[in-house]
């Protein structure tokens, strides 16, 4: 898994009216566990698979199970990377 951790250094793209950042890329598997976490924390993530730019519906329909890409508003960024850090040191929220 990929944890970038300069926000300076991040991709961002916006969405609807409010900048998203790439958090991290990860198996599937991991990523939707990060997002579940990140999501019960009430930061709304933005998942992508390498088919979202081609419109189609798969990071809904969750058959892919390679590497997806994790968004967060700019704004909680650093909100998300210490919930992340705090889970992979065992620490409760």
């Amino acid at each position: 898994m990929s944890e970038p951790h300069s926000i300076a250094d991040n991709p961002r793209q916006m969405r609807g009216e409010t900048w998203y950042v790439l958090l991290l890329s990860a198996p599937r598997v991991v990523a939707e566990g990060i997002r579940a976490r990140l999501e019960q924390s009430r930061i709304p993530v933005h998942l992508e698979t390498p088919f979202t730019s081609l419109g189609l519906p798969e990071a809904y329909i969750g058959t892919y199970t390679g590497h997806v890409s994790l968004w967060v508003p700019e704004a909680l960024y650093d909100q998300a990377l210490l919930i992340i850090e705090r889970d992979q040191q065992g620490e409760a929220p």
